[in-house]
Parts: structure tokens; C-alpha cells; sequence
């Protein structure tokens, strides 16, 4: 009979140590204190948050008032009881959240809450998941996120509220997505699919 031996726990990370580490350039969220990586993106989901991003840094450069960024790039949700960070697909800021939070940080993570945030689901996400990601951006004050569904090729955009996420609309790859929070910001869903 074989002995097999008890895993020890994963190591739990005070918010002190994760800021002395070095760059870590792959995707993880760090849930109580844990960092768990996320699996390498399919093709499919890196051309869909790529053609976003760009969607968003247009939106940035025509308006002006804020930057787009794409993970791996942390936010973090706590520093206590235990460390907890988020790192959405793509996301938007702006300068006056930016400025408000101390600029972009040069090292570590931003510490302040984007406008708004962008999921890309894969099929294996469940709702739970889902569901803990938008717990953590409330919790922040993050006001938009926008749930894209590659498998049904939609985007649910949805209304970051105190008492839980309110779907404002979901929209299909024939329709013209329209921010919540960003009013003047508008994009062809078919464009994120192309």
C-alpha cells in the first residue's frame, strides 16, 4: 500500500509580500490570500479581448477621458483580512479615478476601482464564478461590466449596483452595444467577433 502524502496548504500572501515580489506576466487572481493562474487563453478569447481593447483604446483617444488597459494588469479588491485581487479581461478608467487613485502604478497593483470592467466567459466559467468576480468588482465601486458570450456571440452589459449586478440589455452581433457609464461610448458587437 502506497503512502501518500497530505498536500500542504498553498501558501497565503499578505498584501506586503505580494507587493515585493517581482513581475509575474501571467494571469491569476488571488482569492483569499491564494493566487490561483488561470489557463492560457484560447485563440478565440485573445481575439476577442484584443479587438475590445481596441474598440476601447479608440474610445480613449476620440474622448479623452480615461485609458483602456488588458490583463494581466491587477486591481485590487482587498488588502485585509486576506489579500484579494481580480484581473478582468479588459477594463477602462478614468483620469479622474486614475488621478484620484495616484496615477497608474508603476509596480504592483492599481488600487482603485475602473468605471468599467470586461468579462470574456468561456464555457467552463460557471456562474459562481462569475457571480464572485462581480461580488468583488461591487465591492469596489466599479460601475459597468460587460459580459461577453463568444459560444452565443452577445455581450450582456450589466449595472454594478450596492445590492447585486442588474442587466441593462444584452445585445447580439447585429446590434450597437451601448455603455452605461459612458454614455457617448458605443460600439458594433460584430466588431468584437469579426
Amino acid at each position: 500500500m502506497a503512502i501518500v502524502k497530505p498536500s500542504s496548504p498553498p501558501e497565503v500572501l499578505t498584501f506586503e509580500q505580494y507587493m515585493a515580489e517581482g513581475e509575474i506576466n501571467r494571469r491569476y487572481d488571488i482569492i483569499d490570500g491564494v493566487r490561483i493562474f488561470m489557463p492560457g487563453p484560447t485563440w478565440k478569447h485573445q481575439r476577442i479581448a484584443d479587438k475590445i481593447t481596441r474598440s476601447l483604446l479608440a474610445y480613449e483617444e476620440k474622448s479623452g477621458v480615461g485609458m483602456a488597459f488588458s490583463a494581466p494588469f491587477d486591481i485590487l479588491i482587498r488588502r485585509v483580512p486576506k489579500l484579494q485581487t481580480r484581473q478582468p479581461d479588459v477594463f477602462f478608467i478614468t483620469h479622474q479615478t486614475l488621478t484620484r487613485g495616484g496615477g497608474i502604478p508603476e509596480k504592483g497593483v492599481l488600487q482603485v476601482a475602473p468605471e468599467l470592467v470586461v468579462e470574456i466567459l468561456s464555457d467552463s466559467e460557471t456562474e459562481r464564478r462569475v457571480g464572485d468576480k462581480l461580488t468583488d468588482y461591487i465591492s469596489i465601486g466599479v460601475k459597468e461590466a460587460w459580459l461577453v458570450r463568444p459560444e452565443t456571440r452577445t455581450v450582456e452589459v450589466l449595472r454594478l449596483t450596492p445590492n447585486g449586478p442588474v442587466s441593462a440589455a444584452t445585445y447580439d452581433q447585429t446590434q450597437t452595444l451601448q455603455s452605461l457609464t459612458f454614455p457617448d461610448l458605443t460600439v458594433a458587437v460584430a466588431d468584437f467577433f469579426k
